[in-house]
């Protein structure tokens, strides 16, 4: 049977199946890509405790009292007993049975967190891994996920469990017998009808055990198949975007790849009206064959001008496709996706820009502290603007007369990113009457904008006056002042708000392109490494950070955060191998490429009409466009659900690039998505 694989709502997916005895590879789909995992990577954790069991350091009737701060709500029901103490092998069964939370982190912290990531990499394992205990909320600098993984690694991790390759005969028999025990069967399954509380032998024609993992944007399941002749392992994963419910097509596509196992291994259906509607499904409908040259025709499009691009594998990274792949070129706005990944890295996540107030020097004294939060809105809170989830200035006005009650004069302080509120590069008009970018101060409002809903609206030649003006009427009308460049301000803070998490901030310039976000978290990121906020910090922060993570920057010249100087240079094969990290999972460029917009939803309206809707969801990608260049990389899925990296540049460094060269990038990925299965 054939599996389609779908793809709303960003849903990503890691899916191997293959025969334990004879390595036959059944059903693969991106199985290298790294995904949440949610409770998956306990495994690891089971299995350490049974390698130490099988060295004599640990005994599995030894029994551990449990913590309050390790109790945790979600799976499991130890948090439900009154029994305060278990034995190791009880955590086991309550961990391989119900997945339960609290027995985690009881067990974790007996055997140690370190030991098991030690003790995965030992075995072979580089993508998959347990990151932390389980906890929530999440403070900021810890793990974001609790596990992470792909499908190779896993389906080798279950079939070596299977064949006992790692532990002794007893405890790999104790390890099946927890994951025997599972109680989920909504997965892959789902199909046997099998009875959950006693399902650790054949049962209904097959042998099934298993774990899951599950949380809000993942549902994974991994474990081992078997007849009384053949033993199947299978890894299947999907995640999707935060905010989004793919449930449904999920479990379903899971529960297929369910009845495709039990075809394999000459399962009969129970169900009659199933296995008739099963066996008379049609076939797939033919389609055209892919033709290479129908891409090279794309390719080689003269509205493209100077074309730079580089089209590689996903899975393997393997070149299919280039033109000057190696030639410094200008990046429009695609330059947020290294600023992005570079926030998530440095900054982290969860982290939030704080605005502050603190006393001043003489009473009814106060002084607002910008730390470079442009997402900060003058609008009365619960009303509307430009950024989602701002803070409000009326919060903060509101905290301060709780606190003071009048006050009689307010110092603004935005001298954290002072000296460098614009780029020379950068083109006046773009402030008014364009109005796409202000300076970039620390302390603004709405981005400076006028209308603050609206993205492109005329902004001021001193954003900080806007926020005088609107803080100053919501405390009655004191005076106001700017802070001099030598005062110090040691008072006490009386209020704080704070931006949306630096996770929803990439997702916004990566869905708006906003230039002045995109800009004030590239000085944060330089700040925070030790820097200052210059550009000439921004520059050498920003490059520093994406050598770190891996990337050639020997010839990029990284100008601004927002890619909308025409003095940026980076290569189509950096950004190609940012994304590829990006869609393989990798930390930081995992979380920002599942941020990027996607066609058919979440892209701007603008891009991949008339025929190129044929691509419906299969691209995701950022896109940018200044004079020099229009700009698109990302992920594009073909018709055979083979999964290509891509970096286009329709350059021209002599006269400004117009409309039909966004056509002709459009028009080039959609042929990629079309023929790039003749890719080779």
């Amino acid at each position: 049977m054939t599996i389609s694989f779908p793809n709303d709502f960003g849903c990503r997916w890691s899916v191997l199946v293959r025969d334990i005895d004879t390595g036959e590879e059944l059903l693969s789909h991106t199985p290298d890509r790294v995904l949440s995992t949610a409770s998956i990577g306990k495994v690891f954790l089971l299995h350490r405790l049974l390698r130490e069991v099988d060295e004599g350091t640990r005994s599995l009737d030894e029994v551990v009292a449990r913590r309050p701060s390790e109790k945790i709500g979600g799976s499991g029901i130890w948090q439900l007993l009154q029994q305060p103490t278990l034995s190791l092998y009880d955590l086991g069964a309550l961990i391989g049975a119900v997945s339960d939370n609290f027995a985690t982190n009881t067990l974790a912290r007996v055997v140690g967190l370190d030991a098991v990531t030690e003790h995965t990499r030992a075995l072979g394992y580089k993508r998959s891994r347990l990151n932390d205990i389980i906890r929530w909320p999440i403070p900021p600098g810890m793990a974001p996920r609790l596990s992470e993984g792909n499908a190779s690694e896993l389906v080798d991790f279950v079939a070596r469990v299977q064949r006992g390759d790692d532990l002794s005969a007893a405890s790999a028999d104790v390890l099946r017998g927890w994951f025997g025990a599972g109680m989920d069967l909504s997965m892959v399954g789902s199909v046997f009808d099998l009875d959950g509380p006693d399902h650790n032998t054949f049962d209904n024609g097959v042998w099934f055990w298993n774990k899951t993992g599950t949380v809000s944007t993942v549902r994974a399941d991994i474990g081992v198949v078997m007849s009384p002749t053949r033993r199947i392992a299978f890894a299947v994963l999907a995640q999707w975007d935060r905010g989004e419910d793919a449930r449904g097509p999920v479990l379903e596509t899971m529960a297929e790849i369910g009845l495709l196992i039990g075809d394999a291994l000459g399962w009969v259906d129970p169900r009659p009206k199933r296995r008739e509607l099963h066996a008379s499904a049609p076939l797939a409908a033919p389609v055209a064959a892919p033709s290479l040259e129908r891409i090279r025709a794309a390719a080689a499009d003269a509205r493209l001008r100077d074309a730079r691009y580089l089209v590689i594998d996903a899975a393997s990274g393997e070149e299919l496709l280039a033109r000057k792949p190696d030639e410094p070129t200008p990046t429009a706005s695609v330059m947020k996706t290294v600023t992005g990944t570079a926030a998530l890295h440095v900054l982290g996540p969860e982290h939030r820009i704080p605005t502050r107030v603190l006393t001043g020097r003489e009473p009814g004294e106060i002084v607002l502290v910008g730390g470079g939060d442009v997402t900060l809105s003058r609008v009365p809170s619960g009303q509307p603007t430009f950024y989602p989830h701002p803070a409000h200035l009326d919060e903060l006005a509101a905290a301060v007369r709780e606190r003071i009650g009048e006050v009689t004069r307010v110092v603004l302080d935005d001298r954290l990113f002072a000296g460098a509120e614009w780029h020379a590069s950068w083109d006046v008009e773009g402030r008014s009457p364009e109005g796409y970018i202000p300076f970039i101060s620390a302390l603004q409002v709405d981005g400076d904008r006028d209308d603050p809903v609206l993205d492109d609206s005329p902004r001021t030649d001193d954003p900080v006056a806007r926020v005088a003006k609107h803080f100053s009427a919501l405390l009655g009308g004191p005076e106001v002042r700017r802070a001099r460049a030598d005062e110090e301000f040691p008072g006490e803070e009386l209020a704080r708000v704070e931006s949306a998490p630096v996770e929803q901030l990439v997702r916004e310039i990566l869905r708006s392109s906003d230039n002045a976000l995109s800009e004030a978290l590239g000085k944060l990121v330089a700040i925070a490494r030790g820097g200052d906020a210059s550009f000439a910090s921004v520059h050498r922060e920003l490059t520093a950070v994406a050598a770190e993570l891996g990337l050639d920057v020997a010839t990029a010249n990284i100008v601004d955060g927002s890619g909308l100087s025409d003095e940026n240079r980076v290569t189509p094969r950096t950004i190609a191998a940012l994304l590829r990290r990006g869609h393989r999972g990798d930390g930081a460029a995992g979380l920002m490429a599942e941020r990027l917009m996607r066609t058919g939803s979440t892209m701007a309206a603008n891009r991949f009409v008339g025929a190129n809707r044929v691509v419906g969801d299969a691209v995701a990608a950022k896109t940018g466009f200044i004079n020099s260049v229009h700009s698109l990389a990302g992920v594009v899925r073909t018709v055979g659900g083979r999964e290509l990296v891509f970096a286009v540049f329709g350059c021209d460094l002599e006269r400004p690039v117009e409309p039909a060269t966004r056509q002709a990038v459009d028009d080039f990925v959609t042929r990629l998505h079309l023929d790039g299965d003749a890719l080779r």
